[in-house]
């Protein structure tokens, strides 16, 4: 039995939640014709909740049954009369609901939950213009991408077998997509940030372009080096950006599959990020800020079902590969898959790398050595693409970072080896 001074309490935080909800209302529509509820008006919504529950404690569903519907035919009535008024949408009537709901959580003793919940439609409330911006820079194709992404995750993944087969019993179809998953997951992250976030320098686009592909960066900004020789400076601090973000990339991969691989991992490709491009990155970036034009080059959406059977397929091969070597030379050979891996990318030798480490398989430093072997011949690769297509504006820039980048991932990698 609540006491009249906890009854009170509770009275009061359903009454200040409520009007929290409804001072943003009343903020955000104070210049609509026809608004008719506010602060007030929503705390007496909280407490309405809070009384409805109260007396569904006391009386029984039944009772609690009669107010929510008298709520909610209220609510009803209300916007039929503000419709008549020529005003149109029913967020309003939504959020007048979640106050009555924040009413009910509060005297079923879910005081944090009423709290989250109205801050947080408060804050969604009011972030109805920065929302609609953002939504704006979204296309058919973009929601197309993240319904493909639902499919591959929802769909498909549940539909492949788990188990494994063919060579060395080293390909698991489970295992494989699982692994197209999390690329273009992490792919469409990146992707999103750059269309909510708009190309706001060459700098941070590359930098946040590094999660869908740093070899994409890398090209696109050759090009356009190429056509535009005196934004090299802030071209390659795009992809100083974008490579480095490549080792923390690899970082998230190991400490998602194989905590022991990033353990020993973390140090160097911090370090390589940080100390060598991350600092090369910033420099030319504060050096050419009056030069960072926003980029005319578009990163496509990663996500699509070519893109994920390619990859599949490329990680699949890497997975058979590494394995056959591992049993039949020596864990020390799986650094040769990586370096051909990297010649290319680095995500699939270090998926597959990390399950080899998680499953026992594959020693911590062995499975070290051939992410770096991947990492360093990537480095170095990339460092070639600049230079041979952005010319030799760019590759003053971006050459020699990458060379020490480089010359430091393969450092690591023999110390692993």
């Amino acid at each position: 039995m609540e006491s009249s001074a906890d009854v009170i309490v509770h009275a009061l935080l359903a009454a200040a939640l409520g009007g929290l909800i409804g001072l943003e209302r009343q903020v955000s529509m104070r210049h609509v014709e026809g608004s008719l509820a506010g602060m007030r008006t929503f705390s007496l919504y909280g407490l309405w909740g809070l009384g409805s529950a109260w007396l569904g404690s006391e009386f029984g569903p039944a009772a609690f049954a009669v107010t929510a519907g008298a709520f909610g035919a209220l609510i009803v009535a209300e916007y039929v009369v503000v419709g008549k008024q020529g005003a149109t949408g029913t967020t309003t009537e939504a959020a007048s609901f979640v106050a009555f709901l924040v009413g009910v959580l509060v005297w079923a003793g879910f005081q944090v939950a009423a709290l989250g919940i109205a801050v947080g439609v408060a804050a969604l409330l009011q972030s109805k213009v920065w929302l609609h911006g953002r939504i704006s820079a979204f296309s058919g194709a973009d929601m197309r991408a993240v319904l493909r992404f639902g499919v591959l995750t929802a769909v498909i993944l549940p539909l492949v077998p788990n188990r494994f087969m063919g060579p060395f019993e080293a390909f698991n179809p489970f295992q494989v997509w699982r692994m197209v998953v999390f690329v273009a997951a992490i792919g469409l992250v990146g992707y999103i940030a750059l269309r909510v976030l708009g190309p706001r320098g060459l700098g941070p686009t590359g930098l946040v372009g590094g999660l869908v592909s740093s070899t994409a960066v890398t090209l696109g900004f050759s090009r356009m080096a190429r056509k535009k020789p005196e934004l090299s400076g802030a071209l390659g601090a795009g992809i100083l950006a974008a490579s480095g973000l490549m080792y923390l990339r690899v970082l998230i991969w190991a400490i998602a599959l194989a905590p022991a691989l990033a353990r020993v991992l973390v140090v160097p490709l911090v370090g390589l990020f940080f100390i060598v491009e991350g600092v090369a990155a910033v420099v030319w970036w504060r050096a050419t800020k009056r030069d960072d034009a926003a980029p005319d080059f578009e990163i496509r959406n990663p996500v699509t079902l070519t893109s994920a059977l390619q990859f599949g397929l490329i990680y699949a091969v890497v997975v058979v590969a590494a394995k056959g070597l591992v049993d039949r030379v020596s864990d020390a050979s799986l650094s040769i898959v990586g370096a051909i891996s990297g010649i290319n990318d680095v995500d699939a030798i270090t998926l597959a790398t990390s399950n080899f480490v998680a499953e026992g398989s594959v020693g911590t430093a062995a499975g070290a050595a051939a992410v770096m072997a991947a990492v360093a011949v990537n480095t170095v690769v990339k460092g070639v693409l600049a230079t041979g297509i952005g010319g030799r504006a760019l590759g003053r820039v971006v050459a020699p970072v990458l060379a020490i980048a480089g010359v430091g991932a393969f450092g690591v990698w023999l110390w692993f080896a």
